[in-house]
Parts: structure tokens; C-alpha cells; sequence
């Protein structure tokens, strides 16, 4: 019988042995992702410095309405307070001038990452504490899978509270893994509860998802440390953080409520109410009577006047539970299979961005080589999928946009692809991983450094909405004074920037541009009754022959156009 002798280390194999085990090293520093991560948020955050978006405007009239006149309007029917509050403290500390309020914001954003960074870091410790894997195949995937989800998904140029719900969502995942694996005090049950409830704080939807989360462990304890009493304790905490702000939101809105958000965007979503420019009833009443509906200022073409409660850039989305009081749910079969159409095809156009985590699952599927040995998945696995996927089928029955779902999307990756990793050899685990997050990061990588490329090149260039409010200013429009929009007011920033008011939209603008001469004329003096002092249209018609309007062009290519109510045509 011929014997095989064992291999001999040579030289050059200890030399390949050693840097193999530098490079895991390496890649499964911590110091490293975060390196990543935060190079990552930095370059979007400052290629993104001059954007700005609906909601964010919102959350930015909100938070100098705090401190101009105190923390009570912070109380708000459909948006949370966590994030315009942060907002207030950057403004107090830094007293950013117009031009500079949506970069602070965007500088707030990116340490708002490095904090939800800091929660998952926190998270992975303890739901890998009890992995027998070497830490250099898995910390490097779960940092990637994070990172990824976090930046093309949440990202730091969205001006939204989204990053704090994400960190909310991961710190409180966190601490349920440290309890499962080392067990805890009461206090340690008191801050999950405090965490849950301060994640409502940061959005409304985590009041539902932390009490779904606390109902999974209470019936499905992933270990003996989860006593259902003490789980019952970390409820009634919930229930005491989360209280004061539930009664401020009743008292608000006239009801009881936690929020309106759930029923605005049902109503929005599903039951295809009006969005963005208020709800001024309907001939059937089928949604209810409107209790402060905007006026119609003029019917032919449909001009809305909202000068009153005039809070904000645009006090038609400063608070909209204020102008949809008394609108009522329509529970529509009908209506909701129609969303579920439109939620599924969200989700699949979510999934069809990541082929490579779909095709990453099934090579580890197909290169299992461990047939005979029983796979039971992780215990904190288990009510981890459990939690995702309610937090995903929540999202479903209204509305899913990929910032909602990001942070679920990383839990529910993460997990399974843990109950596949460990059934399959050394050598094809690590291949699969590395390919996986290649798929991801390349194109991704590419894309962003383009954006900073472009960011580079228009760095001389004045963004849009300073130009088109400086035009303001230079008409004699001042702080303080009323617009009326023609269309869209959602991506009207440069009121923001002029300190301005919107106070009346002509919602029919070609109506409003085939009005002959006459007619316009009286449109604009109801207006400038009104107290408007200018009108602003974006890519006014070129066959127009309305005369007195100052147009300006962008450096983006848009162009604006303002009509000075004080000269008239």
C-alpha cells in the first residue's frame, strides 16, 4: 500500500499562508469599514450639499419655527419631531446663513450616518458573538451588505429622518442579540423600551414596528433570557416614553392619535386623495368634508389661496393633517388590491437592483457539501427574519419607497445569508461573499464617483434656487413677503432661500397660460389683493406672449420666470 506523505511547507507557501492571514486581518478591521463608510457618506454628502427635497423642506421650516418662536412647533400632525429638532440645534449653534442651511443640513446628515454606523457596529457584535465562523468571512460581508443598503437606499442626500429610524431599528436589534447572548437586568429591559420609544420620536411607523417586535418575543422568547415578564416591562416603559408625545399629537389634531401619518398616506396611497396641494372636498363627499380646506381664490383656471394658518415655505405641506382634517378612510377592496400591485412591482423593482445577492444565495445553495449535518438556524435568526419581513408586509399595504425599507432589507440579507454561509466549504464561502459585494460596490462606486466629478466641475456654479431668489430680491421681493406659484411648489426652494411665503397656487397652469390678456389681468390683481408680490412659473411656455415677465435661466438649463405684481405688465 503506497503512502502519501504530508505536504511540506516550503518558503514561499508560509509567505502565501502569512499574507492570506494579514489581508483577513485587514478586511475584518473594523476601523477599516468605518473608514469606508464614512469616506462614502462624505462624498455623497458634499456632491449632494445644495439639494433638497419636499419633505426636507418641511422638516427645515419646522425647525426655524422652533426657534423662532419655541419647541411647541415641534408638534405636528404628520411629521416627527427627532429630526427638526437636531435640525434647530445645527441652526443655533452654527447660524448658517440662507445660502448655507441646506449644506448644514447635509453636514448633519453625515453624522447622522456615522451614528447609525455606530449602532451597527454595535448590532453585529453581539448577533455574530456566538458565530464559530472566523470573523474575517463574516464582519466584511455584513459590513458591506450595511454600508450598501444604507447609501443607495437611505442615503445621506435624502434631507429626511430616515437615518434615524435606521439607527433606531439597528440599536434596538442590537440590544435584543446582547440580551439573548449574555442575558440582562432590568435595566437592560428599561432601555430597549426607551430605544423602541424613542424610535417613534424619530418616525411615527416605530411605534407600530417596536410593539411588533416586542409581541414577536413575547411569543417566540429566542432564549431563556427573554422572560415574558420582563418583556411585558420593556412594553409598559415603551408605553411611558412614548405617552407624552401621543397626548400632544391628540391634542393637535382633536383625536386620539399617535400620528396622522398612517392615515395621510393611506388615504394618498390607496384611497388616491389629492397630494400636495390640500383637499378642497369632493361633489360625492366620499372622502369625508374637508374642515380647512385651502380657498379656491379663482375657479377658471384653479387657483388656491392658503394664506392662512401661513406657517412655512409652503403651508400646504407644513402640516397637511391640518388642511386633510376630517378626510376618511375608504376601505375599497378594489383599491387596495390596486396598491398591492403597485407595492409588489416596488418591492420587485427593489430586488431587480441586487441580482447579485440573489445570485450570491443560490451558489451558496448549490455549493453546500454538508448534507448530513442539520442546519438550526441561529436563534437570534429566527425573530430577526420574523421581524424584517413584518416590517417589509407593513410597508406593503400602503406604500414602499426604498428609504422606508433599507434598514429591514439589511436585516433580512444578512440573515439569510447566515443560515447558508456556514454549510458551505472555506474556499467557495469567501469566493461567493467577495463576488457578491464586487456586484455591488463596482457599479455603485462608479456612479458615485462620477456624481463627485460633477459635483467638482459645477463647484463654481451657484446652485439653482440662490439664483432664482437673488432674481427675487433683485425685483423688490423681501423677507417676509408672499409668493403665488404657477404648477408645482414642491421643488420651489428658492422661496425658502428668499424667506418668502407661498400663499396662493394656480394648480391649472395651462389654464392659466391660455387666459387671454383681459382675464390675466384680473387673475394677477386677485393675487396682488392677495398681498403677493410676485409670481413665479418654472419653464413658462415659449409660445407665451404674456408680457412683463423677468425670465431667468438657471445654471442647471431651467428656466424661471417672475412677474412683479407691483409693476404689473
Amino acid at each position: 500500500m503506497l503512502l502519501h506523505s504530508p505536504a511540506v511547507e516550503t518558503p514561499s507557501t508560509r509567505l502565501l499562508s502569512s499574507w492570506g492571514l494579514r489581508l483577513g486581518r485587514f478586511f475584518s478591521s473594523i476601523y477599516l469599514w468605518w473608514a469606508i463608510g464614512l469616506l462614502w457618506a462624505g462624498m455623497q454628502a458634499w456632491s449632494s450639499r445644495y439639494s433638497m427635497n419636499p419633505d426636507g423642506m418641511s422638516y427645515l421650516d419646522i425647525a426655524s419655527e422652533t426657534l423662532k418662536s419655541g419647541p411647541h412647533n415641534l408638534v405636528n400632525g404628520h411629521w416627527s419631531p427627532l429630526y427638526p429638532a437636531l435640525i434647530s440645534l445645527v441652526f443655533l449653534m452654527f447660524h448658517p446663513s440662507p445660502a448655507l442651511e441646506f449644506p448644514a443640513v447635509h453636514l448633519l446628515n453625515f453624522f447622522l450616518f456615522a451614528a447609525v454606523l455606530g449602532c451597527f457596529t454595535f448590532f453585529v457584535k453581539f448577533w455574530l458573538g456566538s458565530d464559530d465562523e472566523k470573523p474575517e468571512y463574516t464582519v466584511p460581508f455584513c459590513f458591506g451588505i450595511f454600508l450598501w443598503f444604507t447609501m443607495e437606499f437611505t442615503t445621506v442626500s435624502e434631507v429626511s429622518p430616515d437615518l434615524c429610524m435606521t439607527g433606531m431599528l439597528l440599536l434596538a436589534a442590537g440590544m435584543c442579540c446582547r440580551i439573548s447572548l449574555l442575558g440582562a437586568s432590568w435595566t437592560s429591559w428599561a432601555v430597549l423600551g426607551g430605544i423602541l420609544g424613542l424610535g417613534y420620536y424619530a418616525k411615527s411607523p416605530l411605534f407600530v414596528l417596536g410593539l411588533i417586535l416586542l409581541a414577536i418575543l413575547f411569543i417566540w422568547p429566542p432564549s431563556i433570557n427573554f422572560s415574558r415578564s420582563r418583556i411585558l416591562f420593556a412594553g409598559l416603559v415603551f408605553l411611558i416614553v412614548t405617552a407624552p408625545w401621543a397626548a400632544l399629537i391628540s391634542e393637535r389634531v382633536g383625536h386620539p392619535s399617535i400620528s396622522e401619518t398612517a392615515r395621510l398616506n393611506y388615504e394618498w396611497q390607496v384611497n388616491r386623495m389629492p397630494l400636495y396641494t390640500g383637499w378642497t372636498g369632493g361633489a360625492d363627499n366620499s372622502h369625508g368634508t374637508p374642515e380647512h380646506p385651502p380657498r379656491i381664490l379663482i375657479a377658471n383656471p384653479e387657483t388656491l389661496e392658503f394664506a392662512g394658518p401661513a406657517k412655512g415655505t409652503y403651508p400646504l405641506w407644513y402640516d397637511p393633517s391640518y388642511w386633510y382634517a376630517g378626510a376618511k378612510i375608504r376601505l375599497n377592496l378594489a383599491e387596495q388590491l390596486t396598491a398591492f400591485k403597485t407595492t409588489l412591482a416596488a418591492y420587485y423593482q427593489l430586488a431587480i437592483m441586487t441580482p447579485g445577492l440573489l445570485a450570491g444565495v443560490l451558489m451558496l445553495a448549490i455549493s453546500i457539501r454538508k448534507p448530513s449535518i442539520s442546519y438550526l438556524p441561529d436563534r437570534n435568526s429566527k425573530w430577526l427574519m420574523v421581524w424584517a419581513l413584518c416590517g417589509l408586509a407593513t410597508y406593503a399595504v400602503v406604500h414602499v419607497e426604498p428609504r422606508y425599507v433599507g434598514a429591514f432589507s439589511v436585516l433580512f440579507w444578512l440573515v439569510v445569508y447566515r443560515a447558508f454561509w456556514s454549510r458551505v466549504k472555506e474556499g467557495a464561502r469567501v469566493a461567493i461573499l467577495v463576488a457578491v459585494l464586487c456586484t455591488l460596490y463596482i457599479p455603485s462606486w462608479i456612479i458615485l464617483a462620477a456624481a463627485t466629478a460633477q459635483a467638482v466641475r459645477e463647484r463654481i456654479n451657484t446652485p439653482d434656487y440662490k439664483v432664482v431668489g437673488d432674481a427675487l430680491s433683485a425685483a423688490g421681493v423681501n423677507r417676509g413677503d408672499r409668493l403665488a406659484v404657477v404648477g408645482s411648489c414642491l421643488d420651489a426652494y428658492y422661496a425658502r432661500y428668499a424667506g418668502t411665503t407661498i400663499v396662493a397656487q394656480i394648480v391649472d397652469s395651462d389654464g392659466f397660460w391660455r387666459l387671454p390678456e383681459k382675464q390675466l389681468d384680473a387673475a394677477t390683481k386677485s393675487l396682488a389683493q392677495l398681498g403677493v408680490k410676485a409670481i413665479v412659473s418654472k419653464n413658462r411656455p415659449a409660445n407665451s406672449t404674456h408680457g412683463g415677465w423677468q425670465d431667468v435661466v438657471t445654471p442647471s438649463g431651467a428656466r424661471y420666470s417672475i412677474l412683479d405684481l407691483k409693476t404689473g405688465f
